[in-house]
């Protein structure tokens, strides 16, 4: 009995003895995945390139200017659009018309007495716009106080022309300039036309109430109507 456990023993170790050498198999399929594994790893590395790419193009469009370059180019586009340029435009219709319309006041239109005389528009309306005209002149004579603006129509349509009418003293700011806003509703009805030409004169007054002076007689150079169509 004896010997039997001995050699039962003994075939014990022997076989252990044969299976160490059986791990030398394992380890040769072991390198076949490690093949494998550098395969995916391969794999990984183009996938985290384009992630690195799209970061670092990040960081010089933030950090570069070419972003505050694309803001310069929106910039110019709407002073080119200028939407606000045809804004102006319709809004220049008006004084467009009247300003080239209007004629060169005469080089002795403030006489030797009035200078700077300027008028906001060459045209006014009865019915349409615009229907004021501001006129405003300058005088460095002391003796006068007092501006009063005439005027008087020139029917077109015929060969009417009205006396002149006093329409009344300009407003002063006590340092030798006059204005006068004058309404299209302030002619006479009597005067009035639907196509006639609107003539003026400044006539300066002293504190006595009598004439220092005058301005030409400036004519045909503001056209009055009554209706929008005339």
């Amino acid at each position: 009995m004896k010997k039997l456990l001995t050699l039962a023993l003994a075939f014990v170790l022997t076989g252990c003895g044969a299976l160490a050498p059986a791990a030398t198999p394992t380890a040769a399929p072991s390198s076949t995945p490690v093949v494998l594994i550098q395969t995916v790893v391969v794999t990984v590395v183009p996938t985290q390139e384009p992630t690195e790419v799209p970061t670092n193009t990040t960081i010089p469009t933030n950090t570069a200017v070419p972003t505050l370059t694309p803001q310069i180019i929106v910039v110019t586009a709407t002073g080119a659009g200028a939407a606000v340029a045809p804004t102006n435009t319709t809004e220049a219709n008006a004084p467009i018309t009247s300003g080239s319309a209007t004629a060169t006041l005469p080089a002795n239109a403030g006489g030797d007495l009035f200078t700077n005389l300027t008028r906001s528009n060459d045209h006014f309306s009865l019915k349409c716009e615009p229907g004021t005209i501001t006129f405003g002149l300058s005088t460095s004579n002391e003796l006068v106080t007092q501006v009063d603006f005439y005027y008087r129509i020139e029917d077109r349509l015929s060969v009417s022309i009205s006396g002149w009418v006093n329409a009344g003293k300009m407003q002063t700011d006590k340092n030798g300039n006059f204005t006068i806003d004058f309404p299209s509703i302030s002619v006479d009805p009597d005067l009035r036309s639907h196509k006639a030409w609107f003539d003026y004169e400044f006539v300066g007054i002293n504190k006595g109430g009598s004439a220092v002076g005058r301005s030409a007689k400036i004519v045909k150079q503001i056209t009055y109507t009554i209706d929008c169509s005339d």
